[in-house]
């Protein structure tokens, strides 16, 4: 169980090297690109060293102290119930000033049972706590000399946020690689006699933090309090963005939680109904010093009846839903230059023409148009899109096309050929016509005036029918002439020619 915590330790430590490691690299290649003078500020360090030993030292189940003097001791393996007994002994030695505690197993880790009016530095690591509370919500007393207390690696999930409020004398609180995901923090009203007070915090390796916390967190300290992250390069936290109806979580390094605010602060600005959420952050490129947070903007169901206002590096933006008849505005305006997903369905859109030739058209990667007033395929938006990237995917479904022969002959063969683009091309239906765009009959749907010589294969077979009856006629009545010696009706009836003499014998 140990050594399967402590590899998953040294794994995160080594990826958390490898990100200090590109952090400091970026930030030298970039200085030295820009001929930057600037030196970096290192943040101050903390004046007490909290105690903390090696895995080397718990080597035997139970407490036991490493000195004569005995104010320092370990304790090692405990269970909940050894937890208890070993320190209502420990609470009895007034002498004790540091204490570390590892590998211990406790559903909550009460700090009200920790009676050591003078220790100075707690650690209670690599164990197995599932929340660290206070049954007496009052001042804890019991520690009023304590500067440091570390609760690394024990896969907490939840913390009272009132306990560095209520320890006097707490300077440094880590919180290292655990499970944190909500996370309240209060300093106390006054801090040390100093002008300013600092305190130090280490929240690092908590992948599942909210970002969220870590604003409130810093907009949340009091008083004179200067608050310093530790090992701010391995410190992460969550953001939550909207991937159309669904809502995923992105990952961000804590240096970049000040674009996070910036982010809701431009969305302010727009002073529209929408809300914006950070989509993901974007390095252009190492020697050059142009990333940028871009958004997601959600204005689904907001009664809008034309584009909004959205804040610059706006990559996402979800119109569904509202009133809107026309797209004009994500070819004019700079605000919308950036935009790679178009999520319009169930709207009054009757044209894509605006868009023709536009930044959006060019790079897009998602334009969801379904359900809107579309009587036109107007394929030519498309072509050089579809041809130059396969990944970009159009979904226009729920619009009524009006069809005639060119949707039979053109536009079908058109939806065929870029069906990989588009995944709803065979529910596409005709205004018109009971069918689906891709089921038209060309037979049935191209028709066309007659004209004259529309008749003329009938004519001529009439005419080659009358030959052959007066072919037929003259014959018979040959015939008879020949046999019977006169000739048949209506033959006989008919006036003598100048020519029959000819005949005649």
């Amino acid at each position: 169980m140990y050594q399967g915590r402590s590899g998953i330790d040294g794994t995160m430590k080594q990826l958390c090297a490898v990100t200090v490691f590109l952090h400091m690299a970026f930030l030298v290649l970039g200085s030295n690109v820009g001929n930057s003078t600037s030196s970096i500020t290192e943040e101050p360090k903390p004046p007490f060293k909290c105690f903390h030993q090696p895995l080397a030292a718990c080597n035997l189940i139970g407490c036991r102290y490493l000195n004569g003097s005995q104010d320092t001791a370990v304790c090692c393996h405990l269970t909940q119930f050894q937890f208890k007994e070993k320190m209502a002994v420990l609470q009895q030695n007034r002498n004790l000033t540091r204490l570390h505690i590892m590998n211990a197993t406790v559903d909550d880790l009460n700090m009200n049972l920790f009676w050591l009016s003078n220790l100075e530095s707690l650690a209670f690591t690599d164990g197995h706590v599932a929340r660290v509370v206070r049954l007496n919500h009052t001042n804890l007393t019991n520690l009023t000399n304590l500067r440091c207390l570390n609760l690394s690696s024990n896969h907490i999930t939840e913390v009272d946020g009132g306990i560095a409020r209520e320890l006097p004398s707490l300077l440094q609180l880590d919180l290292s690689n655990n499970n944190i995901t909500n996370f309240s923090f209060e300093l106390p009203e006054n801090g040390s006699n100093s002008s300013v007070s600092h305190f130090w915090l280490d929240i690092s390796n908590n992948t599942h933090l909210w970002c969220s916390n870590i604003t409130q967190l810093k907009s949340g300290v009091r008083g004179t309090w200067n608050l310093h992250i530790l090992n701010h390069n391995c410190t992460v936290c969550m953001v939550q963005r909207d991937e159309f109806w669904f809502k995923f979580q992105e990952t961000i390094l804590f240096d970049h939680i000040g674009d996070v605010e910036q982010v809701e602060e431009d969305c302010k600005k727009t002073k529209t109904p929408c809300t914006c959420l950070p989509y993901r952050y974007l390095y252009t490129s190492v020697y050059q010093n142009h990333d940028s947070m871009t958004i997601s903007v959600n204005c689904s169901g907001k009664n809008l009846t034309s584009l909004p206002d959205i804040p610059p590096h706006t990559i996402v933006l979800n119109i569904s839903n509202n009133n809107i008849t026309n797209l004009k505005r994500i070819r004019i305006d700079p605000n919308y230059q950036e935009l790679r997903e178009l999520h319009a369905e169930n709207n009054q859109i009757v044209s894509m023409h605006e868009i023709e030739a536009s930044n959006f058209i060019k790079n897009f990667q998602v334009l969801d148009i379904r359900a809107n007033k579309l009587t036109e395929i107007e394929t030519y938006i498309y072509n050089n899109a579809f041809e130059f990237d396969n990944n970009k995917k159009v979904k226009l479904a729920g619009n009524k096309v009006m069809c005639d022969c060119s949707t039979a002959q053109h536009v079908r063969m058109w939806l065929l050929k870029n069906r990989k683009h588009i995944d709803d091309y065979n529910e596409i239906r005709c205004e018109n016509f009971d069918d689906k765009v891709m089921d038209l009959d060309q037979n049935k749907v191209c028709t066309y005036p007659r004209v004259w010589t529309d008749y003329i294969n009938y004519i001529l077979a009439s005419e080659v029918v009358l030959l052959l009856l007066l072919i037929s006629k003259v014959s018979y009545d040959y015939w008879i002439f020949r046999t019977a010696g006169y000739l048949p009706w209506p033959a006989s009836k008919m006036p003598k020619m100048p020519c029959d003499w000819v005949f005649e014998t």
